[in-house]
């Protein structure tokens, strides 16, 4: 029987007979013209139902078949496309690096763009509560704040540059916490002025003054009789012996306010006087309590705190550091007036350099009773140099003597004492020439300082130093020779002890360290015995050095005039170095204030 008329057949079976059966019936069914009737024949509605079941079995077929068809098609596809996508990533590896695997070093995957870190910017030391600025202040303040910073001294009794603040007595801070108790009292007990908590007589502020005047560092200031008497009413009222700021409480403490109102009360009245006028304050902010508090407070309790400090941590730190500062100054004050006096006289530029660090020169101490400065010995100068600094110093003197517009009272007197006296500063300018040290100090430098402190390619003096700076009749031609060809021709002479000449310089440095050339002021003198300049002064004239630099070591070096010769081609300096000896009159030197506050 034909599978195609077995409707119970297998779909496998129907499937291979499918297109013949199909072509039959389809060709029956066309060449019969169907009737909207009953069928023609008894097959005709066989062949019908087989049809429909044909088509049945057909779209079943069809189905299953694209199904398990679709599905490997589907597999295919992605493994394509996933190899093509290796095949891709491997192309663009080989163009722009090679593999990971032929890489000697290991390469780092790439990190993801991270966002812009924003800088926090870096914080600023910790500055004190009561630590202000110069830019916290308006500009013209300034001279208001130093005249409010010299009332707290003569209140406090701080007149001079090393005095140091002092603690109250535990018996004034019971005294004064039982009668007070709230700021309203304090503000009360000053407005009223009606109670007096202590007798007048009894106030120790102002003991310095003397008829209205106090001295106060090198200014004397005139606060005036009735000035006086009310600020020890004042105090009275406050019960206040001494004014004495409590530095171990907070500024905001009822006995520190109560100093406060007391300093900051008093200027006000007293920046209405002339007694401050020579500070030029400003009226209006001598009366504004907005700035006056926090200037008050910075003073008090910070930069007088730290003084306080100090001194309990080191007793005579300050007044050590006071004195330090002093020095300084003087050594500034003195390279100013000595560096003025060459570039107007046109000194030779190498003497002009010689005189331009402050550690070049001396710092000179005060004496008292004599009113004159007394000339330190420098360790590291030389002999030499020191012979060119008392010639300067006898030069100046004598131009000051000829100028009748000189301010003589401002001119220091400074003498050398016959029994030198060695300086507490050991710290050497660097650069200057070689002749400058001591051959002595330099051989007890280290190899890496000999060759980083002094120039040990230039000179700068004469082999006998007070043959310079004499007057134009007198002056040593060599002088006027441009630096490198004085260098050139002094060179032997002046450079050998220090064992910078010929091949034999270890030996010579050896012989000039024990013989050292004595270049220290007064080193190489017996002082066990009298000395030749004995007399009742221990000083000897301005400008004299008697025989402390005339030691025999100094023949050694010193050529006389017949020994030196002319070289060929040496030049000079510009005309400038030529006219050197001519000073110019009304010369005013600058002067350098002193006890000013640092903020």
């Amino acid at each position: 029987m034909d599978p195609s008329h077995n409707a119970w057949a297998s779909s496998t079976e129907q499937s291979q007979t499918l297109p013949d059966l199909q072509a039959v019936l389809a060709a029956n069914y066309h060449a019969k013209t169907p009737t909207p009737s009953a069928p023609a024949n008894k097959y005709e509605a066989i062949i019908e139902k087989l049809t429909r079941e044909i088509e049945s079995l057909k779209s079943n077929t069809n189905k299953g078949t694209s199904t398990s068809c679709s599905q490997p098609a589907k597999g295919k596809k992605a493994a394509s496309t996933s190899k093509a996508k290796t095949t891709q990533t491997r192309g663009q590896r080989a163009t722009s690096a090679p593999p990971v695997f032929l890489s000697k070093t290991p390469t780092k995957a790439r990190k993801p763009p991270q966002e812009t870190a924003v800088v926090k910017p870096k914080p600023s030391p910790k500055r004190h509560p009561e630590q202000m600025q110069t830019a916290d202040f308006p500009p013209r303040f300034t001279p208001t704040k130093t005249a409010l910073f010299v009332h707290i001294k003569i209140l406090w009794g701080l007149l001079k540059q090393d005095s140091v603040p002092k603690p109250p007595e535990l018996s004034t801070l019971e005294e004064f916490y039982k009668r007070f108790r709230r700021a309203e009292q304090i503000e009360d007990a000053v407005k009223s002025g009606s109670t007096n908590y202590v007798r007048q007589h009894e106030i120790q502020c102002f003991q310095n003054v003397q008829r209205g005047q106090v001295k106060c560092g090198n200014s004397i200031i005139h606060l005036g009789s009735r000035f006086v008497t009310y600020a020890q009413g004042l105090m009275s009222r406050l019960g206040l012996r001494v004014w004495c700021p409590n530095l171990n409480e907070d500024s905001s403490s009822l006995y520190n306010s109560a100093h406060r109102i007391a300093a900051l009360t008093t200027f006000t009245e007293l920046a209405s006087t002339p007694a401050y006028a020579y500070l030029n304050i400003d009226p209006e902010m001598a009366q504004d309590m907005s700035l006056l508090i926090p200037a008050y407070n910075h003073f008090v309790h910070y930069l007088q705190l730290d003084k306080y400090k100090k001194e309990l941590k080191e007793k005579g730190k300050v007044a050590q550091e006071a004195n330090n500062k002093k020095i300084s100054k003087n050594r500034e004050r003195l390279r100013d007036e000595r560096r003025d006096f060459a570039i107007l006289n046109k000194f030779p530029q190498r003497y002009r350099e010689i005189l331009e660090p402050i550690t070049a020169h001396s710092d000179d101490e005060f004496v008292e009773g004599k009113g004159i400065y007394k000339i330190k010995t420098l360790p590291y100068r030389s002999k030499n140099a020191n012979r060119f600094f008392r010639c300067l110093d006898s030069v100046m003197k004598d131009a000051a003597g000829q100028n009748p517009l000189a301010k003589m009272s401002c001119r220091r007197t400074r003498r050398l004492p016959k029994k030198p006296e060695m300086s507490n500063f050991k710290l050497a300018p660097k650069g200057l020439p070689i002749d400058f040290y001591s051959p002595k100090w330099y051989h007890k430098l280290l190899p890496v300082q000999q060759q980083s402190i002094p120039n040990r390619n230039a000179l700068a003096f004469l082999p006998n130093a007070k043959e310079s700076l004499l007057p134009k009749a007198e002056r040593h031609p060599d002088e006027k020779l441009a630096d490198s060809t004085f260098t050139k021709k002094y060179w032997e002479v002046l450079a050998e002890p220090y064992g910078l000449v010929g091949p034999g310089s270890s030996a010579e440095e050896e012989s000039a360290s024990e013989d050292g050339d004595s270049d220290e002021e007064g080193e190489g003198i017996d002082l066990t015995q009298p000395s030749p300049d004995a007399s009742e002064d221990e000083f000897l004239e301005e400008g004299d050095t008697g025989s402390l630099y005339s030691d025999e070591e100094d023949s050694d070096f010193i050529a006389s005039d017949d020994e030196e010769e002319e070289v060929e081609g040496g030049g000079s300096d510009d005309e400038e170095d030529d006219e050197y000896d001519e000073a110019q009159d009304n010369i005013v030197m600058k002067t350098i204030p002193e006890g000013e506050e640092e903020w």
